[in-house]
């Protein structure tokens, strides 16, 4: 099969051909039709998980994605990752347990659209829901995967809304939610918003500020059922064939890149 892989840690994305993989007890093998990019698999490809386990080269990322189960011929759509590392969703088969965050594709759903949905929507919407009735929200960057379905999300909760960019002034809200610092800055310099102050990069000494996202059957159900409805829209800004996608990590504006199989 093709696959689009790393060498070895920090390394630039490449074509390969590597065999295709056997599922074992408990797991399903599943054609891909489409794979999403998230921040998440560039820090996989740079090391972020070195030492916590067995990763294996040539290093293959991607966490989301949607295909069809071998043999048995069903749709399915979530969250793919598993140990050992490198054995991801940027490929023709992937294998994953059966016990993961997976859900079934609706035949009217595109592809792309739900392998664009998992990580960034099932964080989006718990994100949200972590708010409880807080009437308004911060959304500190509302472009990318999670940010742009987070506005939508909130403002579907009936919550004000109020995007702003990295560097902005602060404006009054009940609530915060920080997708872009690197740091606790956020928090300082919004305390009043604790403990309804969320930062997906940075943890705090504060474990009510910490948040780890949960991935289940019926959340992905959920935010399928949002698509269809015409509630919530899924930014694609960029679909990329698998054999022309060594360049996905680099960056093209906001929206999801999809890897089309």
């Amino acid at each position: 099969m093709w696959a689009i892989a790393a060498a070895d840690f920090g390394a630039e994305l490449e074509l390969v051909e590597l065999p295709e993989p056997e599922a074992g007890p408990n797991e399903l093998k599943v054609r891909l039709f489409a794979a999403s990019v998230n921040p998440f698999d560039r820090k996989v490809v740079d090391g972020m998980l070195r030492g916590s386990g067995e990763h294996r080269f040539p290093l293959v990322p991607g966490t989301d994605g949607a295909g069809e189960v071998v043999g048995s011929g069903e749709r399915i759509f979530g969250t793919f990752f598993h140990r050992p590392v490198g054995v991801g969703t940027y490929a023709e088969y992937v294998t994953v347990p059966a016990g993961n965050a997976l859900a079934p594709l609706p035949e009217d759903l595109d592809p792309a659209v739900a392998a664009a949905l998992p990580t960034a929507g099932m964080t989006a919407l718990q994100l949200v829901e972590s708010l409880g009735s807080a009437e308004s929200v911060l959304i500190i960057g509302p472009n990318g995967g999670v940010g742009s379905f987070a506005v939508q999300i909130a403002r579907a909760a009936g919550k004000r809304v109020i995007p702003v960019g990295r560097g902005d002034s602060p404006v009054e809200a009940d609530a915060l939610i920080d997708l872009v610092s690197a740091d606790r800055s956020s928090f300082e310099a919004n305390a009043r918003y604790a403990p309804l102050a969320f930062n997906t990069n940075y943890v705090s000494s504060d474990p009510a500020q910490n948040f780890g996202m949960k991935g289940s059957r019926e959340t992905l159900v959920r935010l399928a059922s949002m698509v269809q409805a015409g509630d919530l829209s899924v930014p694609i800004a960029r679909r990329v064939p698998l054999r022309e996608a060594t360049d996905v990590f680099a960056g093209h504006g906001p929206g999801k890149t999809v890897i089309i199989m």
